[in-house]
C-alpha cells in the first residue's frame, strides 16, 4: 500500500471528493436562492447520477480493455469545467445543468480508480486494502462540507466553486505525473491477450454471478436510501433545526470522518469475519438512525446520530467494497465496479425523486423515514443473494485462476 500508485490514486480521490462534497451541501440551498423547489431541489443534488448510472458501466468495462489512467484523468478534467461552470449559473436549471456534466465526470474516476486498486490488492487482503483506500473517498467527503461552510462564510458563495476547480486541477496532476499507465493486473493480461479475451464478459453474464449481482442490488438500494433522505439534509439541519453554514460542514463531516477513520479497522475485521454479516449490521444499524434523522428536535442529537451512521457506514462499506474486488475479479474489475457505479446512480435519481415527492407531500421528516424503510428492506435481500456464495478466495490463485461463473463455496 505504500506504493506510488496507491498513494497517488489516494491523494487524486481524496481531493476529487473533497473538492466535490464542497458543493454538494450547497447546491440544494443554491437553487433554492434561484427559484427551485420539492423535485427540482432533489435533481439538484442527484442529476450528475443519470449520466453516471449510463456511462458508469461503459467506463468500467473500457477501462479493462484500454487501462485505467486515461479515463480517471478525462473525469477530473470534466469535474474542473463543471465547477468552473457553476461560477456562470443565473438560474437554478443552469445549475443543474453544470450537475449533469460532472456526473460524467464521476462515472471516469471513481468506479475506475476502485477497479485499479483492486487491481492491486492482494488476495485474502481485500478489506484491510480497500479500508485504507476508503479513507481517502470518505473522509474527502466528510471534510469537503466543514470547508465549504468556512470559504462560504469567510470569502462568499462563489469562492467555493474555484477552491473545488483547484482541488481538482490537484489531483489530476498528481496522477498524471505518478500513476502507470496499466495496474499489475491489466500488464498481466496484456501479456496474455487470451486470458484477456477469457476476461471480456458482458454484463449480462456478470450479474448471472450471485456475488456481482448482490452487490450490484446492495449499491443501488443504498443509493435509493441516499437520494431519498441525504439530499435533503442540509435543508434539514438548516431551515429546521437553525444550523449555520459552518454547523451545516461539521454534520456532514461528523458521519463521513466517523466512518473513514474508522475504516482500517474494520477493513481488518471484513478479512477475518463473515462479511455478509458485517453488511447486514451495518445497514440494519443505518436504517434506524436515518429513519430517526428526520424527526431530532435538536441539532446536537442531528449530530449523534449521523456519528453513529458513520460507524455503521464504515462497517457496511468497507466489507461490502472487499466482496466487489473479490467479484470483479470473476468477472472483470471495471465491469463490476463500472456496474455498481450504474446501480449507485440510478439509485440516487430514483430516490431523490421519490424524496422530493414525500418532502412536497407530507415534509423533510418523510423523506428520512422512507429512506430508512428502503435501507433495512435492503438486509434481506442481501443476505439472501449471497446464501451459499463463495466470498474468499484462497490467495495463490491467480489472475486468470478463478472461472467467471464461480458462486458456490466459503463464506
Amino acid at each position: 500500500m505504500r506504493s506510488r500508485p496507491f498513494i497517488a490514486l489516494y491523494i487524486a480521490v481524496f481531493a476529487a471528493t473533497m473538492g466535490i462534497s464542497m458543493v454538494s451541501p450547497l447546491l440544494p440551498v443554491y437553487a433554492k436562492e434561484l427559484g427551485a423547489s420539492g423535485v427540482w431541489l432533489g435533481l439538484t443534488f442527484s442529476i450528475f447520477a443519470v449520466f453516471q448510472a449510463i456511462f458508469g458501466p461503459f467506463a468500467g468495462r473500457l477501462s479493462d480493455r484500454y487501462g485505467r489512467k486515461p479515463f480517471i484523468i478525462a473525469g477530473l478534467l470534466i469535474y474542473i469545467t463543471a465547477a468552473l461552470g457553476y461560477l456562470t449559473a443565473q438560474s437554478f436549471y443552469q445549475v443543474i445543468a453544470f450537475r449533469a456534466f460532472s456526473g460524467l465526470g464521476t462515472s471516469l474516476v471513481f468506479s475506475v480508480a476502485r477497479a485499479y486498486v483492486g487491481d492491486m490488492t492482494p488476495r485474502g487482503q481485500e478489506g484491510r486494502w480497500l479500508g485504507v483506500f476508503a479513507t481517502a473517498d470518505i473522509v474527502g467527503f466528510g471534510t469537503g462540507p466543514l470547508v465549504a461552510g468556512l470559504f462560504r462564510e469567510l470569502v462568499g458563495f462563489k469562492s467555493v466553486f474555484v477552491a473545488m476547480a483547484s482541488l481538482l486541477a490537484f489531483s489530476a496532476f498528481i496522477l498524471l505525473i505518478w500513476l502507470p499507465r496499466h495496474s499489475p493486473a491489466e500488464q498481466e493480461l496484456r501479456a496474455h491477450p487470451g486470458r484477456q479475451r477469457e476476461k471480456a464478459i458482458g454484463f449480462g453474464q456478470a450479474l448471472r454471478d450471485r456475488l456481482v449481482s448482490a452487490v450490484t442490488a446492495n449499491q443501488g438500494l443504498i443509493s435509493v436510501s441516499a437520494g431519498a433522505s441525504m439530499s435533503f439534509l442540509a435543508l434539514r439541519l438548516e431551515d429546521g433545526l437553525g444550523a449555520t453554514p459552518i454547523f451545516i460542514g461539521l454534520a456532514f463531516a461528523t458521519q463521513d470522518l466517523t466512518g473513514g477513520l474508522a475504516q482500517p479497522l474494520l477493513g481488518r475485521l471484513a478479512d477475518r469475519y463473515d462479511r455478509r454479516v458485517l453488511v447486514a449490521a451495518g445497514l440494519g444499524w443505518n436504517a434506524v438512525m436515518l429513519a430517526l434523522l428526520g424527526y431530532v428536535p435538536n441539532y446536537e442529537l442531528a449530530v449523534l446520530l449521523l456519528f453513529l451512521m458513520g460507524l455503521g457506514n464504515g462497517m457496511s462499506q468497507v466489507a461490502s467494497g472487499a466482496l466487489q474486488v473479490v467479484a470483479g475479479r470473476r468477472a472483470g474489475m471495471g465491469t463490476v465496479l463500472g456496474l455498481g457505479s450504474a446501480s449507485n446512480g440510478a439509485g440516487i435519481v430514483i430516490g431523490s425523486v421519490a424524496g422530493g415527492v414525500l418532502v412536497d407531500q407530507f415534509g423533510l421528516g418523510a423523506a428520512f423515514a422512507f429512506g430508512g424503510a428502503l435501507m433495512a428492506a435492503g438486509v434481506p435481500i442481501f443476505l439472501a443473494l449471497t446464501k451459499g456464495v463463495a466470498t474468499r478466495e484462497p490467495a495463490h490463485l491467480t489472475v486468470s485462476a478463478i472461472p467467471a461463473d464461480a458462486a458456490a463455496g466459503g463464506r
